[in-house]
């Protein structure tokens, strides 16, 4: 008989067989980030809204943790919609200043900036979206953004405070993006240690989880970059994808087909919500199929 490790025991695993697999009770998103590729995630939620899927809870990295917590917070896909069609850098992002000395709140090292944009204008941009600054617990679905901790490595999954400040920490490109304090840590981008948090939404308590990942496989980019912006995401974002383990776990990923739009495109808006549609729809049979969901 199999056996399964568990600590300081040995437990014999029978095998189990269901005359009828039991319907997925709980559903759960995993964003995964791609910079501007990010847009691609509206168009998927449009499709899961129209198909009345139910979503129980999401975790997002990124650009997945952004659009992930305005979901969360009730803002809807068509809404998304109109306010990507308004965004562009300058709107949510600036040019990082030099500083003369180590300072905590700038991060910032002998007069040289820790990345080339300061990213502080998004939460003031998620904050006028949401009508304030809304906490984790006011959102009407669970959810968590993920960062990294720079210094040790570790994961850090945010599901408490204030959701901007949180959002802000996940999207900060590493190199591309200042980082940002957050208590003691100093946040950059969760996309450096999990891409794509399938493992997190099954711990948020998903028994079906549909990931969206928007990183092609190397072998399938079309377009070499064009700007500093763009090699720095480029460089960061191949090494993320090779690294980017948790995709198997899911039980349904959409990986829109981007390959050819750059990763600081915002002004592809559209491509990347038809690109985001597309995907979602020809998937959608399987959902309804694993969630026996009639149409």
């Amino acid at each position: 008989m199999p056996q399964q490790s568990v600590p300081g025991k040995r437990i014999p695993v029978v095998p189990i067989v269901w005359e009828k697999q039991p319907i997925p009770q709980r559903v759960g998103l995993a964003l995964g980030g791609g910079a501007a590729r990010g847009l691609a995630h509206i168009g998927v939620l449009e499709v899961l809204e129209e198909y009345r899927i139910p979503i129980h809870c999401i975790a997002g990295t990124s650009a997945g943790a952004l659009v992930g917590g305005l979901c969360a917070a009730g803002v809807s896909a068509t809404r998304m919609r109109t306010l990507a069609e308004n965004l562009n850098w300058r709107t949510i992002s600036s040019l990082s200043r030099p500083s003369l000395h180590l300072n905590a709140r700038t991060a910032s090292v002998m007069g040289l900036p820790l990345g080339i944009l300061d990213l502080d204008r998004l939460i003031g941009w998620i904050e006028q979206v949401l009508g304030g600054s809304l906490t984790f617990d006011d959102l009407s679905i669970p959810f968590a953004a993920i960062a990294t901790d720079i210094v040790s490595g570790e994961m850090i999954v945010m599901n408490q405070g204030p959701i901007a400040p949180a959002i802000r920490a996940s999207c900060s490109v590493p190199g591309v993006f200042t980082p940002c304090r957050r208590e003691h840590r100093l946040l950059v981008d969760g996309g450096t240690v999990n891409n794509l948090p399938v493992a997190v939404v099954r711990q948020m308590g998903a028994d079906y989880v549909i990931s969206v990942d928007l990183l092609p496989a190397p072998q399938e980019q079309t377009r070499e970059p064009r700007n500093m912006l763009e090699v720095a995401m480029v460089a960061l974002y191949t090494l993320i994808r090779a690294s980017q383990m948790e995709r198997p776990m899911a039980d349904c990923t959409i990986a829109p087909a981007i390959a050819h739009i750059g990763l600081a495109d915002l002004g592809a808006g559209q491509e990347l919500m038809a690109a985001g549609r597309a995907a979602a729809e020809a998937l959608m049979p399987t959902i309804l199929q694993d969630l026996q969901i009639q149409r």
